[in-house]
């Protein structure tokens, strides 16, 4: 697995290194391209480790500086490079870098809380989720805690779909980075009231009818899957029925007029990454396969 890593030379940089490095332990090819973009107004572009990047500057001291200060906090076993590059945009110069690097995802530090406690997804990281064409990986200090009681490893991923027939993509690439990572899978499912026409009398036999389709489609897919589908009156009274563990990583996908091979995440995938104390990731519309 390959991942690219935002990194900024503060906590949240290590942070992010942090969780980019649970992600592809163990997991085929494991590797990292850490990323240090550069207002569009400094010219520059290097590669570390690697050769003279071509001149000498206070700006290319520090960048070594910063490069050599990430390349430090990747664990042994895994393969890291630092690219450094002037971009006019941040999140358009990291979805560029994952493209040239062929990355499966983009991992950025700490997300910020307001104080109701809702996502606040901050510029860089809410412009990657409305157009990024690889997943995008996010954490926070609290989360970090939960994987950091794991000893920094993946134990199970936790993808949450509906009862729509794009769950069955969002299913899969889960499955994959389950296998790849050699973590169990859990298929989450939060039912409300106001998704079925009359709940007295409907929504029991949605529940039910909801599990079983789960179930089938798992099934169909040979994956030994543990389900739940959780009810609550509100989203955040569902998701706060659902247990954690050390180690658990979240996946969600995206709303369904994301364009093919883009995120775009709609308002209730937004509220569930608020009430998230694990570290999380949103998978792009795979679109077709031609």
């Amino acid at each position: 697995m390959k991942l690219l890593v935002g990194y900024t030379a503060d906590e949240r940089g290590a942070e992010a290194i942090e969780l980019a490095s649970a992600l592809v332990a163990g997991t085929p090819e494991a590797s990292l391209q850490i990323a240090i973009v550069l207002p569009a107004a400094a010219p520059f572009n290097a590669v570390y480790p690697g050769g003279d990047h071509g001149y000498s500057s206070i700006l290319s001291a520090q960048v070594d500086q910063w490069a050599e200060q990430a390349l430090e906090l990747v664990p042994e076993g895994i393969n890291a490079s630092v690219v450094a590059q002037s971009v006019a945009s941040v999140a358009e110069g990291l979805i560029t870098l994952a493209q040239d690097y062929a990355a499966d995802g983009i991992v950025l530090g700490g997300r910020k809380r307001h104080r109701a406690g809702f996502f606040l997804p901050g510029a860089i990281a809410n412009a990657l989720l409305h157009s990024s064409p690889v997943s995008v990986y996010m954490s926070s200090p609290a989360a970090l805690e939960t994987l950091r009681s794991a000893d920094g490893k993946l134990t199970r991923l936790t993808a949450f779909v509906g009862d729509r027939p794009g769950a069955k993509d969002v299913i899969e690439q889960s499955a994959r980075l389950a296998a790849a990572s050699s973590v169990p899978l859990r298929v989450v499912t939060l039912v409300l009231p106001f998704d079925v026409q009359d709940p007295e009398r409907d929504l029991e036999s949605h529940v039910e009818s909801t599990r079983a389709y789960l179930a089938e489609l798992t099934e169909s897919l040979q994956l030994d899957a543990r389900i739940e589908v959780v009810v609550g009156r509100n989203l955040d009274e569902a998701v706060g029925q659902l247990s954690w563990q050390g180690g658990d990583l979240a996946l969600l996908g995206s709303a369904r007029l994301a364009a093919a091979r883009r995120l775009f995440i709609g308002p209730k995938a937004q509220r569930i990454l608020g009430k998230l104390f694990v570290p999380m990731g949103v998978i792009p519309n795979p679109g077709s396969h031609s």
